[in-house]
């Protein structure tokens, strides 16, 4: 199978329809691999809005590195700091999410857009579907951050807490709860069922339907992040690769579960006593 074949497939490309959204792309790919001549393709548009949500998360990545270069590893790793005041923990935060979160929900960004695109206003409805999954995620940060500061963190012994959250998340990611979520996002199961005629709210609804499976999916590693601290860009990293693999990889085996479940573990134990 040629590259334009598959990438045709899988609707990324298409064939140029009259009045495509892209004059400057008719035409393009207009051979395969092996120089055979093929009806010309275009860009689909969903799969340029998907295109653009990697960007922002891109972007919100760069904004991250450029923070942590700015402060330097030893105070982005000082847990004396706390998580700040509410607006900068909200600020921080959502830029988390964003680079975090976006990339593993461009599989649903793209069946929404795909699904749409034939109504009009259907760009407006996908960000708007982007919006209200970081909303979502923000209500999560903000219960998190009024826990933690309710109990008055962080503790002298802060860096032990943030080695068994991280524990404690490799034993939550074997959990049914945990396993049925994983599967609600693997599936994209917040675009099935009844939905609002209304494109606009169809996207919302279909925005929190899928930040709830989530936040079901990766909520003890997200408590973790929280309990770290948000400002330790490599520990943010390790999670984030491990985001992807539960939402994005093919989906484990009980043994392979069991294995990642013990690495989490693992990274917990390091943590805590790794100095």
């Amino acid at each position: 199978m040629s590259t334009v074949e598959l990438l045709s497939r899988i609707g990324l490309l298409r064939p140029v329809r009259r009045r495509g959204f892209c004059p400057a792309c008719k035409g393009w790919l207009g051979g395969d691999d092996a120089g055979r001549a093929v009806s010309p393709r275009e860009i689909a548009p969903p799969a340029l809005a998907a295109a653009m949500v990697l960007a922002v998360a891109a972007a919100a990545w760069i904004v991250l590195i450029h923070q942590s270069r700015a402060m330097g590893d030893m105070a982005m790793g000082d847990m004396a700091m706390g998580l700040g005041s509410p607006g900068s923990f909200a600020a921080g935060w959502l830029m988390m999410m964003a680079a975090m979160m976006l990339p593993t929900a461009l599989p649903l960004v793209f069946g929404f857009a795909r699904h749409s695109e034939r109504r009009a206003g259907w760009q407006v409805a996908t960000g708007l579907l982007c919006a209200t999954y970081l909303a979502v995620w923000l209500a999560f940060g903000v219960a998190a951050y009024l826990v933690y500061d309710a109990l008055r963190m962080p503790w002298a012994d802060q860096r032990l807490i943030g080695g068994a959250s991280l524990v404690l998340a490799g034993i939550y990611a074997v959990t049914p709860f945990k396993r049925s979520s994983e599967a609600r996002c693997r599936e994209l199961c917040a675009l099935h069922g009844p939905l609002p005629f209304n494109l606009q709210r169809s996207a919302v609804l279909v925005g929190a339907r899928y930040g709830v499976s989530c936040i079901g999916c990766t909520a003890a590693l997200m408590a973790a992040a929280v309990l770290i601290g948000m400002s330790s860009f490599g520990w943010m990293a390790v999670m984030s690769g491990l985001v992807l693999l539960y939402k994005l990889a093919p989906m484990p085996s009980t043994r392979q579960r069991a294995v990642l479940a013990v690495a989490v573990a693992a990274l917990g134990v390091l943590y805590a006593f790794g100095g």
